[in-house]
């Protein structure tokens, strides 16, 4: 489960590609296979159309939108994007603005550190093959990072290596930025 965000008025540079859903099951493989492939071509022409993610990787980026909003003072209305009900921003200038301070965030955190994930420690943590840890160990760590933005794991007094569970990687903060500079507005669902 996550959010599916749609652009409301995207940038399209070429028709989208489409099958007979009533034929689907009779399709070939292969005719099935080349589909895919010009439907990710189209998708990765057509950025501002559809930007996707699931809840433990919308959340970080919502965090990193809301604490870019209040750094830069953007004046941005955030509000209900941890929920489904077709929230998000109204026009291009709006993403636009929401873009460039994400870039900049982006730039100061992975080209700076030379890092691939962003870890926004929000109050779950896990080790590193993704098994929570007990609630003991996660107080501790909430005392000391909640809220904070951090590049790579922590080892706790006990020796156990974790990270936070909501992170963001660089690739998909970056088609996030992609989508915004074309979508022209969006919703959330």
């Amino acid at each position: 489960m996550g959010v599916d965000i749609s652009g409301k008025n995207p940038i399209i540079r070429s028709e989208k590609p489409q099958f007979p859903h009533d034929t689907w099951e009779e399709m070939s493989d292969k005719a099935k296979e080349t589909y895919f492939e010009l439907s990710d071509k189209w998708n990765k022409e057509n950025p501002g159309d559809y930007f996707r993610s699931n809840w433990w990787g919308w959340r970080p980026i919502v965090m990193l939108s809301e604490m870019v909003n209040g750094m830069r003072d953007l004046g941005l209305a955030l509000e209900y994007w941890g929920s489904n009900d077709g929230r998000g921003l109204d026009t291009q200038e709006e993403c636009n603005k929401l873009a460039d301070a994400l870039e900049e965030i982006g730039k100061e955190f992975f080209d700076v550190e030379d890092v691939d994930e962003l870890q926004l420690c929000m109050g779950s943590w896990v080790t590193l093959d993704g098994k929570f840890i007990t609630s003991k160990v996660e107080e501790d760590l909430n005392e000391e990072y909640h809220g904070q933005l951090i590049t790579s794991p922590i080892v706790t007094k006990d020796g156990m290596v974790v990270k936070s569970a909501h992170s963001v990687d660089k690739s998909h903060l970056q088609r996030f930025i992609s989508f915004l500079r074309e979508c022209g507005g969006f919703e959330i669902w």
